[in-house]
Formats: C-alpha cells, sequence, structure tokens
C-alpha cells in the first residue's frame, strides 16, 4: 500500500538549488506562493514545465542580488499579473469577485420576499346560493 501511496515530488533541479541555505528557504518559500502559468494548479515550486523552471531561477537570482520577499513577489506580479499568484491580494477586485455571489444571493431572495409578500391573497370562496346547490343536485342525479 505504501509503495502506492503519492510522494510529493518536487521540481527543483539540483543546480537550481542556491548554496546559502537561508537563501533557498526564501525562495522555496516564494515559489510555493507563486502559480505555474502552464499548470495553473500547481505552484511553480511543484511543476516540471520550462516557465516554472525560468520563475524558480528568477526568484532565486533576485534573492541573490539582495531582493526581498515582497520586492521578488511584486516584481513577478508585475511581469505576469496577480493571476501568478496562488494567493490573491486583497484588493477592491478581488472583494468584488468574492461579493457578488453573496450579493446575488441576497438580492434573489429580498425579490422572492417581496414577491410572496404583494401577491393577491388568495380569495376565500364564497358558499354556494340555494340555486347554485340545487342546480348541482339535479345534475348530480342524472
Amino acid at each position: 500500500m505504501t509503495l502506492f501511496a503519492p510522494v510529493p515530488a518536487f521540481a527543483v533541479n539540483p543546480d537550481e538549488i542556491l548554496s546559502n541555505p537561508a537563501l533557498e528557504q526564501r525562495a522555496r518559500g516564494l515559489s510555493a506562493q507563486l502559480r505555474c502559468m502552464v499548470c495553473q494548479n500547481q505552484s511553480i515550486d511543484d511543476s516540471n514545465a520550462e516557465l516554472a523552471r525560468d520563475l524558480r531561477v528568477l526568484v532565486r537570482e533576485r534573492l541573490t542580488d539582495g531582493d526581498t520577499d515582497q520586492q521578488v513577489i511584486d516584481y513577478v506580479v508585475s511581469r505576469y499579473g496577480e493571476f501568478v499568484l496562488l494567493k490573491p491580494r486583497l484588493s477592491a477586485k478581488t472583494v468584488i469577485l468574492w461579493a457578488t455571489p453573496v450579493l446575488l444571493l441576497l438580492v434573489g431572495a429580498i425579490a422572492i420576499l417581496v414577491f410572496v409578500r404583494t401577491r393577491p391573497s388568495q380569495r376565500a370562496v364564497a358558499a354556494l346560493t340555494p340555486e347554485e346547490q340545487a342546480r348541482i343536485e339535479e345534475l348530480l342525479k342524472k
């Protein structure tokens, strides 16, 4: 059973690994936050795509040049857009994106409530007049 269990396979090649363990740890942390633009459901740390490899190398180059983690993230986002982040930043766009379904549900619930409350109430059925009752009995006897 253990042989068939998935083992996490990291795509970082040995030639990409930095000699400074602290910088390598930061690079791995940053790589785990960035989306592979080819695979789209994997981080660049997990992806074997060429673009992911290029991004891993870019992250390591920026770190060795002295950039902070935030500067590296900002640089990659400036080149590839917010989509490159696996966890998007909180901004007006993301708030609108996440709030829209909730707002639509609220509008729908209010519309149903207004419709139910404003529809005409069902009228009570008036009792049959004696003539109508006699006519029904006459029809039933036939």
